[in-house]
This record gives C-alpha cells, structure tokens and sequence, in this order.
C-alpha cells in the first residue's frame, strides 16, 4: 500500500488531500485500519482492478466510485491510418512550447478544455478550481523539466502534450489535450507522442486516460496503444 500526502492540493484546491493505492498483496486488515485513521479532508483512493474484497471495504467506508484509470503503452510500433487520418497526421507540427504558448495554453484551459477529470466531476469543487488546478500542474511540471509541445495544424495551435521520462527509455504522456477551434475536426484521434519519442531515443510511452473520456481511449487504441493496469478510483471527503 502506498500513502501520498497530497500536499500540492492545499494549493489547489483549498483541502488536506492524500492520494492511497491498494496493492494486490495488501491485507484487508491493513486498508480497513488505513483508510479509517487518515486524517485528510479529501482522500482519493486507488485499488487494482479484480481486488473485489478491498473494492468493498472501500465502498463499506463510504468511498464513493468515480472512475477508472486505465494505463495504456505503446512500443512505437508503426500504425496503419486511412487517408484521412494521414493527411491530418502529416498537416499536425510540433514544437517545444515557448513561454506565449504556455500563456495561450492556460488560456484554453480557462475555456474549459478539460471536463471530464475527477476535480471537474466532483460537486464539491468547483470548475474554476479544477481549471487553476491544472495550470498550476502545468506550470509545476514544466518547472521540473518535463517536456512541453505545441501542436499545430497548418500553422495555427492545435493543441498539446507533456512529456516526463526518468531513463531516457520509457516516456510518460502526462497531459495532454486538442484546442477548441479544432475540437470537431478530427484532430483529436491524431497522436504525435510516439513520433516525439522515438525522436528522442526513446522505446516506450506509457499514459493513462480516465473511463469518463471515451473518446480520448478510443483514439489511443485507434493509435496502438495497449491496455496494461486498470485502477479503480474511489473518492471521500471529510
């Protein structure tokens, strides 16, 4: 079992957070005693999917289900697209972000270019809190060294996608999302990430999506990814 002291989310959100993964080899014992002595005002907690006996203590604790995160990765092989997917995929540049693509970037999430994430989900946040808690996400990550790109369809931004590794081996797509001027083109079935990476030496790149965006699972699947873990995400708030 892990315990995260999600203290980031003070900022963000304006609650004592922790974030607590349920692991296969955990005792039913040990996340019953857990999960009834955490002191937190938000608890989001995490358990592997066909672990059914700690899938109902969670429920019995009065955890409420929210989502499943599923984890996706691909190998860079080479896909097949149609023709359309093509002549999009070949109009679609990117670049690393520079410091105005960032700003419009936080301009677009004031938009609402997210909506579908647990925050945006949750009644007890608002939208304006789950918009600044993604800009300052981006603006913490950026700050650490990971990767920032712009996409543009024939010149104009497109949208976005961040990128972290810690070998130089295994990328992580950690964020990412189409702009609104193109959210009904088809562009969003259109994935640059395996082209970057293996740009940068790299042989795998690994995301996650949430079971409330089926669209965006859909378009990974349709890019080759392949599903590998399933999280089921229950939430608490005390």
């Amino acid at each position: 079992m892990k315990i995260i002291d999600a203290v980031w989310e003070k900022k963000n959100l304006g609650v004592t957070a922790a974030e607590i993964i349920i692991e296969a080899e955990d005792t039913i014992r040990d996340i019953e005693n857990t999960l009834k002595n955490i002191d937190k005002q938000y608890i989001v907690c995490k358990v592997i999917s066909g672990f059914n006996e700690a899938t109902s203590v969670v429920q019995d604790l009065e955890y409420k289900y929210i989502e499943d995160q599923i984890e996706v990765e691909h190998d860079l092989h080479e896909i097949k697209r149609n023709r359309i997917m093509q002549r999009l995929y070949d109009s679609l540049d990117y670049s690393i972000m520079t410091e105005a693509d960032l700003n419009e970037l936080y301009q677009e999430i004031d938009r609402g270019m997210f909506d579908s994430d647990r925050i945006s989900l949750d009644p007890y946040f608002s939208k304006e809190k789950a918009k600044q808690r993604y800009i300052n996400w981006i603006k913490d990550l950026v700050s650490k060294g990971s990767k920032p790109y712009i996409m543009r369809y024939n010149g104009e931004s497109a949208g976005f996608i961040i990128l972290t590794t810690e070998d130089g081996i295994t990328y992580k797509s950690v964020l990412g999302g189409g702009y609104e001027k193109f959210r009904k083109t088809g562009l969003g079935i259109v994935q640059k990430e395996q082209e970057i990476v293996k740009s940068l030496g790299g042989k795998k790149v690994v995301t996650s999506v949430s079971s409330n965006n089926v669209g965006q699972f859909k378009a990974l699947i349709v890019n080759g990814y392949m599903p590998v873990k399933i999280e089921q995400v229950f939430v608490k708030h005390n």
